[in-house]
């Protein structure tokens, strides 16, 4: 994915979210002077205060304090400006930020010891540009801007025509501002953003000149169903993330595939704690034709097949033309779609299987999907309840992925 609830801006740069731990700034984690259209353009959805709150702790916990300084540059309310009342952060200097005259302008008057800047931070990246001297002890908060320029979630009104760098430019704003963090040097860079950027392939090679600088120090995932504003029915997987610069030696994609990820829940997963169905079939439409012509809509992540169709009749730029060999993984990931309850955390995960045990229930599959698609396949007879019963439950263990006894907890 990437991300489904902010996206490029059209004559505006980065605004954020913000939520206040205290009483005057409690109000900061809504941006109210922004309707749908608003907040959308600029990615600004408001942080859940907790997360502030966390970020405090681990700041602490990592020595940070007098003769560092604390920016968010793209700050919206002033969220983060709560660190400057916790006790061993309150030394620190805040630098603050924002595209939002209007979200400036309360922040401002909520936070007097804040050097405040109107400034597009993906435009002419420098630490000169915030007053920032070379040799400062820099840290980076806040929750910087997300979306997806691709994304068809509100594609409607979308637009794009932000000035950004040309060496930090990606398709999501986010993307780029991690870019230009690493641009700015930060020791360190505390802040939420989808965790598709670090679990997805694609996103995690578009932001690589930010991984390979950063290691992961601390984090913590939570739904986007916690940012006011947003939708209620999907959510997909936020971090609060606590990285550390580690020129040259940071992350892989490899060690994230081995990454266990907290859940603010208490669950934990891994890329490496699932197989993948996808594995074994074509996600995206190819060349090859096969008879009988039988297609299937492109595959993307969890959170796509929910919104998508699976099986069609219409040859469109989306059709995958199914091998006949493996038509029980096409069965199994339409039966998926109609009965998997899936935890948010998971949403931008390819469709798991249980390699091992497949074989035992593909009939099964292949005879429901018929059943509920006689469009395609003719007419089916129902196969029962106990049939979806082993389904079911096939798909509830695959959900809970492989042991992980070695986790970290």
């Amino acid at each position: 994915m990437s991300i489904a609830i902010g996206v490029m801006v059209s004559v505006v740069a980065s605004s954020s979210i913000g939520a206040g731990m205290g009483s005057e700034a409690g109000n900061a984690n809504i941006s109210r002077h922004l309707g749908v259209v608003g907040r959308v353009n600029l990615g600004s959805f408001y942080t859940p205060a907790k997360y502030v709150r966390i970020v405090s702790e681990w700041l602490l916990a990592h020595g940070i304090g007098k003769g560092w300084t604390i920016a968010d540059l793209s700050c919206g309310y002033g969220a983060f400006f709560e660190l400057s009342a916790v006790e061993g952060l309150h030394e620190c200097r805040y630098i603050g930020n924002d595209i939002d005259h209007d979200a400036v302008e309360k922040a401002r008057s909520i936070f007097h010891d804040v050097q405040w800047n109107e400034e597009n931070a993906l435009h002419e990246v420098s630490r000169a540009k915030y007053g920032i001297r070379d040799d400062e002890r820099l840290v980076i908060v806040g929750n910087p801007p997300y979306n997806d320029v691709t994304s068809q979630i509100n594609q409607d009104i979308k637009t794009n025509s932000l000035p950004i760098d040309v060496d930090i430019k990606t398709r999501d704003l986010g993307m780029s501002s991690l870019l230009a963090y690493d641009k700015l040097r930060a020791e360190y860079v505390v802040v939420l953003h989808p965790l598709s950027y670090l679990i997805k392939k694609s996103n995690f090679t578009a932001t690589q000149g930010f991984f390979r600088n950063y290691e992961l120090l601390e984090h913590i995932v939570f739904s986007s169903q916690e940012f006011a504003g947003t939708s209620k029915t999907t959510g997909f997987p936020v971090v609060v993330a606590m990285y550390k610069r580690a020129e040259g030696s940071g992350l892989s994609f490899r060690s994230v595939e081995h990454t266990w990820f907290k859940t603010v829940e208490g669950s934990l997963f891994s890329l490496s704690g699932f197989d993948y169905v996808t594995d074994e079939i074509d996600k995206y439409p190819g060349k090859r034709r096969y008879n009988p012509e039988i297609l299937f809509y492109t595959m993307r992540d969890i959170n796509a097949l929910r919104r998508s169709r699976t099986f069609i009749k219409e040859r469109i730029a989306n059709a995958i033309d199914v091998d006949p060999e493996k038509l029980a993984y096409y069965c199994y990931v339409d039966c998926f779609k109609r009965y998997a309850d899936i935890p948010y955390y998971l949403g931008n995960f390819n469709v798991p299987f249980i390699r091992s045990e497949f074989a035992a229930i593909s009939n099964d599959v292949i005879m429901v999907s018929k059943h509920f698609h006689p469009e395609i396949f003719g007419e089916t007879k129902s196969q029962g309840e106990e049939v979806e019963a082993r389904i079911k439950d096939y798909i509830k263990k695959s959900i809970k992925g492989k042991e992980h006894e070695n986790a970290d907890r």
